[in-house]
This record gives C-alpha cells, structure tokens and sequence, in this order.
C-alpha cells in the first residue's frame, strides 16, 4: 500500500530483484524515501543512461551543424562582397545586383551609396513578401542585418584593395571575368548553407520556389532586370547613361552560368560523398553478416 501511495508501480516487474544484487533495491528504496519526504526523486541514473547520453550527442552535433551552416553563410556573404569589389575595381560597370542603388546615389549626391543599397536591400525583402505571401518565413527577415554585414564586407575588401587596379582594357576583362567567378561562389555558398540568403538571391530563391525553374536561370533574368533598371534610372535622374557600362550586362548574362556550374559540381561532390559513407556502412556491415552465418552454421 505505500508502495502504491507513493507512485510505484506495483508491477512484479519493477519490484527489486535479489538477484541483481543490493544496488537495484537500494535505488528504488531512496526513490520511495524521497517521495515520501516530498523530494523529487533522484535522476543521476537516467542522465547517465545510454539513452541520456545518446541524446546529448544528437543534440551537441545538431548544434554543430548548424553553427557550421551559419558560418558558411556569413564566409559567403563576405566572399560575395569581395567578388562585388574586384568587379568595381575593373571599372567596367557595377554588377547588376547593386548597379541600381549605384546610379541612384550618382543622381540623388546627399545620399550615399550604403544607404541606397540599404533601402534597395529592403526592397528586395518586399518583394519576397508579395511572392511568397504566408509561405514566407519571419526568419528571413535576419536578411536584413545580413545586408549590413554585407556593406561592412564591401567597405571593408575595398579598403584592403587600395589602389589596385587594371593597368589596361584587357586586364580590365580579366578582373571582370575574376570578380564574377568570385561571386558567384559566394551565391553558391550562401544557397548551400541552406540557412538566410542574401536578399537578392533570396528573391531568385523564392522564384524557383513558385516556378520550379534552375537557380542559375532565373539569376541570369533576375540580373538582366536589375540592369535594366539601372539604366532607366540613369535617364530619368542623372540624364545620361552612367553606372553602368558593358561589364554590368555581362555579369548579368553569365554570373548565373557560373552559379550553374558550381552547383553541378556540387552535386556530384555531394554524390561522390554519399557513395563513400555509403559503402563504408556496407564494409563495415559484412563482418557482423558473416559472423551471423557462421554462428548460425554452429
């Protein structure tokens, strides 16, 4: 009867056996004592229970990972940003994705550049909103600290850069062809990382989503579009084309051909990966399978 007043069961079962020796008994004894003092019983075994421990490592590695993810995004934010600033330097036009923020700091001189790429970055973020509607996330919403850490990571490449420069019309190509190779390595970082984008390709992200098309076509559209806004905005409020140059449409024309190329690659590292873990799970699990059979042949 106390035994059932305090909570034990009284399934034969769980009752102490003699024959596991005085700890088991003992155990359950001080369970019942401190349940009868109103003190909650002891948890020291099940923390340390292999089920106990098991969780904990799924827990510390899921950690892990994520922290991992994030600093792969963050890496490549900042190598997006020094793929921007080697574009700039080859003075063949802005890329496209900031050509508009650009021109408009060109046309509107009491603003400056960071805060027009700010306010375009937001934008984007709108525009994520009316494409999404309930499917988009109240976490991507972190895009827009990323954004500043973005204009940290330009500021701060281009400073490194310093007066580094193309000393001619082809090194110029050079740089260009470089700065897009650049970037579009830190797009596929950031894609990968599978945590918050940047929000310009966070809105090709969210047109794949609703069209299923490639990442790396809807990127060429999305540029192209880009571009062509900054143009506009060059006529409409500098009076001229500026800002933009042959550079900017072909970063627009081929930065999402490189994005397709490192993804394709990706892919077929990430395959090459799982066969390997794949296979070691099977060599591993042969010695356990014919042991089985010569047990079984005893």
């Amino acid at each position: 009867m106390g035994r059932e007043r305090s909570g034990a069961s009284a399934d034969p079962s769980d009752r102490p056996s003699l024959q596991a020796g005085g700890l088991k008994a003992a155990s359950s004894a001080e369970c019942v004592r401190g349940a009868q003092d109103g003190l909650p019983p002891s948890t020291e075994s099940a923390e340390g229970s292999p089920a106990a421990l098991a969780e904990r490592s799924l827990t510390l590695r899921a950690a892990l990972f994520l922290t991992g993810r994030i600093a792969l995004m963050l890496a490549g934010i900042a190598v997006m940003g020094l793929g921007i600033d080697i574009i700039v330097k080859a003075d063949l036009g802005n890329s496209p994705i900031s050509a508009t923020p650009n021109v408009l700091s060109l046309g509107f001189t009491a603003v400056s550049f960071g805060t027009f790429m700010l306010g375009w970055q937001c934008f984007l973020v709108l525009v994520q909103i009316a494409l999404l509607r309930r499917e988009f996330r109240l976490v991507d919403l972190w895009q827009i600290p990323i954004s500043v850490f973005f204009g940290v990571c330009i500021d701060a490449f281009m400073a490194l850069l310093g007066p580094a420069a193309p000393t001619s019309y082809v090194a110029s190509w050079l740089w260009l062809v470089g700065g897009m190779a650049v970037l579009a390595l830190g797009i596929v970082m950031t894609v990968v990382s599978g945590t918050v984008m940047n929000c310009g390709e966070a809105v090709v992200q969210a047109v794949v989503r609703k069209t299923g098309a490639r990442f790396g076509t809807v990127k060429v559209g999305f540029d192209l579009a880009c571009a062509a806004l900054a143009c506009l905005c060059a006529f409409l409020f500098v009076g001229h084309l500026a800002g933009v140059r042959e550079g900017t449409f072909v970063c627009a024309a081929f930065t999402g051909v490189i994005v397709n190329v490192y993804m394709g690659l990706y892919g077929k590292l990430r395959d090459a990966a799982r066969a390997r873990s794949k296979a070691r799970g099977e060599s591993a699990a042969d010695p356990l399978v014919q042991r089985g059979s010569v047990s079984s042949q005893e």
